[in-house]
């Protein structure tokens, strides 16, 4: 590894990036950017009462430490569900998961908005109390960041589904040709040795 040149190691991560498909280079190209969105870019902006200054807070911020949490294990594990295949072949043994790729993402996803939209709920509460607390732009954008990447992978799933559910349909009827031709062995069978 030491050894290793710098073009040797660039050539590695490119042949890495070749065996993505384009739906999967997309997705990954929205996760880096949405990372850096949620983690540098102001969210909500607090004019004080006593100072004509305004505070914006990011995700980062101390208070919204859970919320970070779990936005940040989001974040870890669609990154590297969709980079690394060393964790998606870990996850697929410890949860047995390996039917949609897009199915995991749109999961992650929903949590993602889902703290978000938890944090837009208890801004509209406190904004019925004070008016000197608001969104910034940023929240806008990254939410239909989110929403953007959300309707990407319900499409995928959705064609991922129909695309699998063709092929369960032809193995089903291929199954119940089977199974009536057996049935109707054991009935030659039966007519044969009960004369």
């Amino acid at each position: 590894m030491k050894n290793q040149t710098i073009s040797q190691r660039i050539l590695k991560y490119v042949q890495r990036f070749k065996r993505f498909d384009k739906r999967d280079l997309i997705f990954l190209w929205y996760t880096i950017v949405l990372c850096l969105f949620l983690l540098f870019s102001p969210i909500i902006k607090i004019t004080s009462l006593w100072w004509w200054d305004t505070i914006k807070f990011r995700l980062l911020w101390w208070n919204f430490v859970w919320t970070l949490v779990i936005v940040l294990i989001c974040l870890v594990v669609l990154i590297w569900w969709n980079f690394s295949i060393k964790f998606k072949n870990l996850f697929i043994n410890y949860f047995w998961w390996r039917e949609n790729d897009s199915l995991i993402n749109f999961l992650f996803l929903f949590i993602i908005i889902t703290a978000f939209l938890s944090i837009k709920n208890a801004i509209n509460i406190a904004t019925s109390a004070t008016s000197t607390i608001s969104f910034t732009k940023w929240w806008n954008f990254i939410l239909i960041w989110l929403l953007i990447g959300i309707i990407f992978t319900l499409v995928s799933v959705v064609k991922w589904a129909q695309m699998t559910w063709k092929k369960t349909k032809i193995i089903n009827v291929v199954d119940e040709e089977h199974s009536q031709m057996e049935s109707t062995k054991d009935e030659i069978k039966k007519g044969l040795f009960e004369n």
